[in-house]
């Protein structure tokens, strides 16, 4: 596969730089950057094999929302019909037509969130674990418990004789309000109280194991008009156990004193911290860190703020991660680069790293002055990597001394986007090329790994030849390789333009897709 090289524009092509592949921009003294020759034991796009495909048999499984591994097996956490249960917000996002079957009843349909796992070492394929059962709504219908499980974590509390792995769930608007799950041996699954964020809550998502204890925190509420929101109405702090078993409790305050970090989206350990990425649609996103010693509320103290210098633009710290003693960070705009309902982009995503010291470098992104003084992308990659349509650095992982970095990607979405209600900029840009050039040659999310930082090669710039393939969702090393997995939204059907006319046909590479990379020449499981 060869889908970098599908991907590179001809330098005498009439295309527009400044929207599809720009030009780096080198800080001085830095040496340039060669694609063409990756560094040795750099996975490139053809070590990479499909081992699930199509949601798992079923398109409705389009995110993969938590991964882990344990107990020698690979454990996948889904999230089902996304966009279908989208086409009920209100007010509705502006995409004519929808591209997706809309139901008529969100519940009409089975979204019972699946846990679904596989052993590299045998042949037996993939196994469903768990399905989420029906219990009954608040209306007395039927509804699912979980619509799906937005995080995993292997941890051992004070009452566990061994490390066990504990779901965060996500609980649809009539159900119950969401609870943590559990299980010890990966085929009986218990559920367990949350933490008690009252019943508007519905989900949460990271779990962040540190210093012997589990943290999380609410991601999503229902704000009462037919909609779960990301950062709206919710809980934005931190909470934390020894067990969760016997309970939770609050360690820091409401968004750390300040209203408009909206949510903790993201956590990582690093340097003998804890580390926390927000929300700011105000000012841009804040990272916070604590050592989580005396008693809670602990002592936070703020790292970045104003999303490292470029305001609302990097809204999100999206993801967090560790490599080679620093704190690599990537940002977005809510809704995948674009919040409309604050009107926030669009824009594209940056990478910056930060120090022990709590210095911070940028690595991907735009050259500006800061007030720690000039910032140049150190990689050379402007914007989403010189992609406009990255409106994420969506998940990061460490595998076999490399950092792996995935995107999320809007251009498959274009067809069905208002572009005549855009501004003449805009619409000059896209007519300039044809939406359809855009789709074929900028649809389909990133893959770029890094040894150190500053130079990086490219496993996919398409989703793995699969234009719907959005966003790489989970990013995870195992003794038997990296796995990489896709959300991918446009299933089980997709609109398609067919003689003038609109029409939903079959997707066959619908739904989540897990790929696996081979280790390394030279490395234990090679």
């Amino acid at each position: 596969m060869d889908s970098l090289a599908r991907n590179k524009v001809d330098a005498d092509a009439d295309v527009d730089p400044d929207l599809i592949i720009p030009t780096p921009v080198w800080p001085p003294g830095a040496e340039a950057l060669s694609l063409d020759e990756p560094e040795p034991h750099a996975l490139g796009g053809e070590h990479f094999k499909l081992v699930s495909e199509n949601g798992f048999g079923d398109g409705y499984n389009n995110y993969p929302h938590s991964m882990a591994w344990f107990k020698g097996r690979l454990y996948v956490g889904t999230t089902r019909a996304t966009f279908q249960m989208l086409a009920h917000n209100d007010p509705l996002p502006p995409l004519d037509p929808w591209p997706v079957t809309p139901p008529k009843d969100i519940y009409d349909l089975d979204r019972r969130a699946e846990i679904w796992s596989y052993d590299p070492a045998s042949d037996e394929g993939w196994i469903c674990a768990y399905r989420a059962p029906w219990v009954k709504g608040d209306d007395g219908s039927d509804v699912p418990r979980f619509i799906g499980y937005r995080g995993m974590a292997v941890f051992q509390g004070t009452s566990d004789d061994e490390p066990v792995l504990y779901i965060a769930t996500w609980a649809p608007r009539k159900a119950p309000r969401p609870t943590v799950m559990r299980t010890e041996d990966g085929i009986h699954f218990e559920e367990l109280p949350g933490p008690n964020w009252g019943d508007q809550v519905r989900s949460f998502r990271t779990m962040q194991v540190f210093n012997g204890r589990l943290y999380t925190s609410p991601t999503g509420s229902t704000t009462g008009d037919r909609q779960s929101q990301e950062c709206v109405g919710g809980r934005p702090a931190i909470f934390e156990t020894k067990d969760p078993r016997t309970g939770w409790r609050a360690v820091s305050s409401q968004g750390f004193g300040d209203p408009a970090n909206l949510t903790v989206f993201e956590m990582a350990a690093f340097n003998n911290h804890l580390y926390a990425g927000t929300v700011n649609a105000r000012n841009g996103f804040e990272i916070w860190k604590t050592s989580a010693r005396g008693d809670p509320p602990y002592d936070w103290k703020r790292v970045i703020s104003h999303g490292a210098g470029r305001g609302p633009l990097n809204e999100v710290a999206v993801s967090l991660c560790e490599f080679k003693g620093a704190l690599y960070v990537g940002s977005g705009i809510v809704n995948g680069g674009y919040h409309r309902k604050l009107n926030v982009g669009p824009a594209a995503a940056e990478v910056i790293r930060i120090h022990p010291d709590d210095s911070w470098e940028l690595i991907v992104g735009e050259s500006r002055i800061t007030p720690q003084g000039a910032r140049y992308p150190l990689s050379g990659f402007r914007p989403g990597f010189n992609k406009f349509f990255n409106g994420y650095v969506w998940r990061m992982g460490v595998h076999a001394g490399r950092l792996y970095v995935g995107t999320f990607s809007w251009a498959q979405l274009l067809p069905y986007c208002p572009i005549h209600k855009w501004g003449e900029e805009g619409q000059r840009r896209i007519a300039k090329m044809g939406v359809d050039w855009f789709v074929n040659n900028m649809g389909g999310c990133d893959v770029w790994s890094t040894a150190d930082g500053i130079h990086w090669d490219c496993m996919t710039r398409n989703g793995f030849d699969n234009e719907c393939n959005w966003g790489i969702r989970q990013i995870l090393s195992t003794p038997y390789g990296v796995f990489i997995a896709t959300s991918n939204v446009l299933a089980p059907d997709r609109a398609i333009k067919r003689n003038g006319k609109w029409e939903y046909v079959h997707n066959p590479r619908g739904g989540c897709e897990i790929w696996r990379g081979a280790n390394p020449p030279g490395s234990e499981h090679a």
